[in-house]
């Protein structure tokens, strides 16, 4: 009894083995018998089947798709790199741009520890054609007896003074834009006290941390 399509296709599938799914490289040579095969003496035989409208056998060639999509897939890559070394010189440029604030240091001062503990240091700096004393206090103790620390400008002769900013331990680094009227030649002492919250705003004559711009 002879068997029916439909099982010698089941049976067919079911022999398949992972050998036969493996992909083999065609010879080097393929396209090129393709070629000269397709186009021999026009492509037909007696000119039977040929397209008048269709092109020249002499000009008719055998297209390699691998080699085309390698050569598209190349050239996505090299488009790719220079389209990521134009975003990353751009990155670049915005970096620099950015840190490019003209800041200036103009002086600077090691505050000596005059009670308490700790240490600190200042920075006159210029920027945008403004002033601003920068200080680092990350080292600074907890005030003893009073509420906060207090930043000023003092005379070098401590006859006249300028309060900045009021501050507690911890704070670490301290920006301060120097206030119209203050001119750092005239108050170029540094000087962070200990104060209470009691509503004097004057200097409570506890100095933790002095020192000189230069």
């Amino acid at each position: 009894m002879q068997a029916n399509p439909e099982d010698r296709t089941v049976a067919t599938l079911r022999s398949v083995t992972v050998d036969d799914r493996t992909l083999v490289s065609p010879p080097p040579d393929l396209f090129d018998a393709i070629a000269s095969e397709a186009f021999r003496d026009g492509g037909g035989t007696d000119g039977e089947g040929e397209d008048p409208s269709g092109p020249s056998p002499t000009n008719a060639k055998v297209v390699d798709l691998a080699e085309r999509r390698a050569r598209r897939s190349r050239t996505l890559t090299i488009v790719g790199s220079v389209a990521a070394g134009m975003l990353l010189l751009a990155g670049v440029a915005g970096v620099l741009t950015r840190n490019d604030d003209r800041t200036e240091v103009v002086a600077s001062a090691d505050l000596e520890l005059l009670a308490g503990g700790g240490d600190g240091n200042a920075e006159l700096v210029e920027r945008d054609d403004s002033l601003f004393l920068v200080l680092d206090v990350s080292d600074l103790e907890p005030t003893r007896d009073a509420d906060f620390y207090e930043l000023w400008l003092l005379a070098p002769d401590v006859s006249d003074m300028a309060a900045l900013a009021r501050f507690e331990s911890g704070t670490g680094i301290i920006e301060v834009e120097l206030p119209d009227g203050v001119d750092p030649d005239e108050f170029p002492v540094v000087d962070i006290s200990e104060e209470l919250d009691d509503g004097d705003d004057t200097h409570s004559g506890l100095s933790i941390l002095r020192g000189t711009l230069a």
